[in-house]
C-alpha cells in the first residue's frame, strides 16, 4: 500500500481469541478453529462468508496451514491463502496481505490467525525437523557458537543500545513494570501479580543483559482477526477499525555494509515509510502497541518510531508517557510481557478493542469505561493507533471509524 487511493479501504471487523495459557490441552488445530470461529461471529458473519486465509510460524510450522483450515471452519472456497515463515516480524505482514488480497478484489473476507502451543509443547530454535543437521544459511553463523534462541540472538543489539547511550538494566526494568501494570486491567492476561522495579534487578540472568522479567511470556492459545472491504465493513456486527497505513518488509539484521546502527533493525526506514503512507505523524497517535519480545527491543520499537528520542525511551517511562493515561500509551494489553505471547497478533487484537465504539471489552470494567485505572484501560478517546510487529519488520496504522 503506497499511497492515498489505498488508504481505509479495508478494515478490521472481527477479532477472536482463545484462553492463553500454560497448557491447553488441545491441539493447535482446536485452538485455531476456535479463534476464527469467534472473529467470524464477532463480525456478524458465517463461516461460508469467509473466502481467504493467512497464517505465519518460525522454525516449525506450529499453526495448522491454511488446507487444515479450511476444511475445519467448512469454508465454501478460499480465494487467496497465505502461510509465512518469518515469525512475529510478519504479524502486520499478515494483515497488509489479507489487505491487498481484498483490494485487488480476490477476496471479502480474510482471516489471519495464530495457534501454537507454545508452553506446553515448545519449538526448538532450529527446528525440530533440522536439530540433528548441521546448520545452514544465516543458522551457520550463529548456532555453533552458541546463539541458538531469541534471547542470545537479540540480546548483542540491546546491549549495543545500551553501551551507547550509557544505560543499565534497571533502565530495561521500568518497561517490565509497566506493562505488568497494565495486564493487571486484562481479564486474559497470564501473569496477574504487580511487580516492582526491585524485583525485576532481582531476577536472575538468561542472557545479558536480559533478565528472567526482561523476557516474554511463551503460551498455549490462539488469536485471529478478520480483514474485510470498509464498504462491507460498514454493514457488519462491529463498528469497523479502518487500515489506513501498511509498512512490510525487512532489511535483515543491521550489518556494517549498510552503515546502520546496531540497535536499529528495519525500525526508522520502517517508521518513515509507514507515516509517509498513512499520512500522518508520531504526533497524530493516540496509542502504540510495540513487539515486545525482551524490554530492550520494545525500547528500540519505541525510539525507531520517533515516540522518544534515542535514549530517551526509560526516562519517558519514568515520566509517564506511555502509562494509560500518558502522552501515547504503550502496549496497553500488557503485551508479550504479561499477556501472553501470541507473536505479535495479540497487539493487534488490542489496538482493535482500543478503536472500536464500545472501546475494550475484557477489562474490568462494570459497565460505560470510566477511565478509572483501577478497573478499566480504555484509553481517552483514541482516533489513531499504530502497531509494530518484531524488529520494524511490518507494521500498521489503524484509525477509529467515523
Amino acid at each position: 500500500m503506497t499511497d492515498a487511493r489505498v488508504r481505509e479501504r479495508t478494515a478490521i471487523t472481527g477479532i477472536g481469541h482463545t484462553a492463553l495459557t500454560k497448557a491447553s490441552g488441545r491441539t493447535p488445530l482446536a485452538l485455531a478453529a476456535e479463534a476464527c470461529l469467534a472473529a467470524i461471529d464477532d463480525a456478524g458473519l458465517e463461516p461460508r462468508d469467509v473466502d481467504g486465509l493467512i497464517s505465519f510460524f518460525w522454525a516449525q510450522r506450529d499453526p495448522p496451514s491454511p488446507q487444515q483450515m479450511v476444511e475445519a471452519l467448512g469454508l465454501e472456497r478460499c480465494n487467496f491463502a497465505a502461510y509465512d515463515a518469518q515469525g512475529g516480524g510478519w504479524a502486520c505482514a499478515g494483515v497488509a496481505s489479507a489487505a491487498m488480497a481484498i483490494h485487488a478484489g480476490l477476496c471479502r473476507h480474510v482471516l489471519v490467525y495464530k495457534a501454537w502451543n507454545g508452553r506446553s509443547a515448545p519449538v526448538l530454535f532450529g527446528g525440530a525437523v533440522q536439530a540433528d543437521y548441521w546448520p545452514t544459511g544465516a543458522r551457520e553463523w550463529n548456532e555453533p557458537f552458541g546463539a541458538s534462541h531469541a534471547a542470545a540472538l537479540l540480546g548483542p543489539y540491546v546491549s549495543a543500545y545500551l553501551h551507547r547511550f550509557g544505560l543499565e538494566s534497571r533502565d530495561l526494568g521500568e518497561l517490565a513494570v509497566l506493562q505488568r501494570r497494565h495486564a493487571l486491567l486484562n481479564r486474559k492476561a497470564m501473569m496477574t501479580k504487580p511487580i516492582s522495579l526491585e524485583e525485576h534487578q532481582a531476577s536472575p540472568w538468561v542472557v545479558e543483559p536480559f533478565r528472567f522479567l526482561d523476557c516474554s511470556l511463551t503460551t498455549d492459545g490462539a488469536m485471529a482477526v478478520l480483514v474485510s472491504g470498509a464498504d462491507d465493513a460498514r454493514h457488519l456486527r462491529q463498528s469497523p477499525v479502518l487500515i489506513r497505513g501498511i509498512a512490510a518488509a525487512s532489511l535483515g539484521p543491521p550489518s556494517p555494509r549498510r552503515s546502520r546502527d546496531m540497535w536499529d533493525m528495519n525500525v526508522r526506514p520502517a517508521a518513515s515509510a509507514l507515516y509517509e503512507r498513512a499520512g500522518v505523524g508520531v504526533d497524530d497517535l493516540d496509542f502504540a502497541q510495540l513487539y515486545d519480545p525482551f524490554t530492550g527491543m520494545c525500547l528500540l520499537h519505541i525510539e525507531g518510531y520517533g515516540l522518544a528520542p534515542p535514549g530517551g525511551a526509560p526516562a519517558a517511562i519514568r515520566a509517564g508517557d506511555f502509562a494509560l493515561d500518558g502522552r501515547i500509551p504503550v502496549n496497553t494489553h500488557g503485551g508479550h510481557l504479561s499477556e501472553g505471547g501470541m507473536a505479535g497478533l495479540g497487539h493487534v487484537v488490542e489496538a482493535v478493542q482500543q478503536l472500536r465504539a464500545t472501546g475494550v471489552r475484557d477489562d474490568f470494567c462494570d459497565g460505560a469505561h470510566d477511565h478509572d485505572r483501577t478497573h478499566c484501560r480504555q484509553v481517552r478517546a483514541p482516533e489513531l493507533g499504530l502497531v509494530c510487529a518484531e524488529a520494524g519488520d511490518s507494521a500498521l496504522i489503524l484509525r477509529r471509524a467515523a
